[in-house]
């Protein structure tokens, strides 16, 4: 049996939709007209999210309307503020904040003080408190279009898009101008299914501010889904010629191209993604992939071997390595990537049927049908895996 007969590849598009605030912390949206930053605002972005990069870019655009006490600043700190965002804020713009009655001020304290707690909270990934800390602050200020936002983002990270949408909606209806709800909004509605409500959010969000990566990324990665590919590459194209570095951007036009049926633009993607964002196991695999049907396995191999470097439980790295390594018929090294796979995720077919060529290559026969079996009851319309495991019986009768 010819170990590299007839197995094909795992392909993962793994589109980048990025919430503002989430993890990459790439071209957020600043958070409304250009006034000074309050303390509130500040301890509400950090609760969602929102890198400390991007906050001192803002610190340093708008100035701020507070003057940074070592306290509040080890309070940031505490959220997960790095010393960019506090060497930041102590060297911005200080505007004189507003005078504010006995009665608000106390208020206020006390929203701070409830935000402060969420933003830790969040910071640490315990969302579920930090949403509760959020709505205390929401019930003492109910029209801070802050705190909707960084109430939704929470609701987001819990994957409860029900909940998030509604609060998004009311950041937009709270700050209307401010292009960070039209982001987080497309892209809850995005993760739901809404696609073409996402595409209205982000197209309002490029009405409103037209130079926003951001804003051309989402709507280029919710086009791509809808499956308009001509439209996500240019879409995307915007979002680079805006910001040059933004890796995402890259690595989804790659897989637009690759879509289109572009290899040598998609895999220049792929490396120009790598070369910004190095740390990212999913554009080593599909860039393995790409090289693997350029016909380059060697160069296969070695991306897949980054991808699973960065990210051992890569499942489809797994597989892809082994196929590659099928290809250059190394059939213990399939074995052992089939069977590292398969412990990752026991219901794709595919790695169990490589795993049953390469153990009847080993004259493992018997456990070949069982893994060949497994294949065809997993995908019982696959005929491959019912022929290969009537040719492994006809050679043991």
């Amino acid at each position: 049996m010819d170990l590299r007969r007839g197995v094909i590849g795992m392909r993962r598009r793994c589109l980048l939709v990025i919430l503002v605030g989430a993890s990459l912390g790439l071209a957020q949206a600043p958070p409304s007209p250009k006034q000074p930053l309050d303390q509130v605002q500040v301890l509400a972005l950090l609760a969602g999210g929102v890198s400390s990069q991007r906050l001192a870019m803002l610190a340093n655009e708008r100035g701020i309307g507070f003057e940074p006490t070592e306290d509040y600043l080890t309070t940031l700190k505490d959220a997960g503020a790095d010393g960019v965002l506090l060497g930041a804020l102590r060297v911005a713009k200080h505007a004189k904040p507003d005078a504010l009655s006995s009665e608000v001020a106390a208020k206020r304290a006390e929203v701070q003080s409830h935000l402060a707690r969420g933003a830790q909270l969040s910071h640490s990934k315990l969302y579920p408190e930090a949403e509760q800390e959020c709505r205390a602050a929401l019930q003492l200020e109910p029209d801070n279009p802050e705190l909707h936002f960084a109430l939704g983002y929470i609701l987001c990270e819990q994957k409860k898009m029900d909940l998030a949408i509604p609060e998004f909606r009311a950041a937009i209806r709270l700050r209307p101008e401010g292009i960070e709800g039209y982001f987080n909004l497309g892209t809850a509605l995005s993760l739901k299914g809404d696609l073409d409500g996402a595409i209205a959010e982000y197209r309002t969000a490029i009405r409103l501010q037209p130079d926003e990566a951001l804003a051309h990324y989402n709507l280029g990665t919710a086009l791509a889904q809808r499956g308009d590919m001509s439209g996500a590459d240019a879409e995307f194209r915007t979002a680079i010629r805006l910001q040059a570095d933004f890796a995402p951007a890259h690595y989804n036009l790659g897989l637009a191209l690759k879509e289109k049926g572009d290899l040598e633009g998609a895999i220049a993607e792929y490396r120009t993604a790598i070369r910004l964002q190095p740390n990212f196991a999913d554009i080593h695999n599909n860039l393995g992939i790409a090289l693997g049907e350029k016909g380059d396995t060697d160069g296969a191999v070695a991306e897949y071997r980054s991808a699973l470097r960065l990210q051992p439980d890569n499942e489809a790295a797994h597989f892809n390595l082994g196929r590659m390594l099928a290809q250059k018929l190394d059939v213990d090294g399939t074995i052992a990537e089939c069977r590292a796979a398969i412990l990752l995720r026991p219901d794709r077919a595919w790695s169990h049927a490589l795993l049953g060529i390469a153990l009847g290559e080993k004259g493992n026969r018997r456990a070949a049908l069982e893994e060949l079996s497994k294949a065809h009851s997993l995908d019982p319309t696959n005929s491959f895996f019912a022929q290969q495991y009537e040719r492994l019986k006809e050679v043991n009768r």
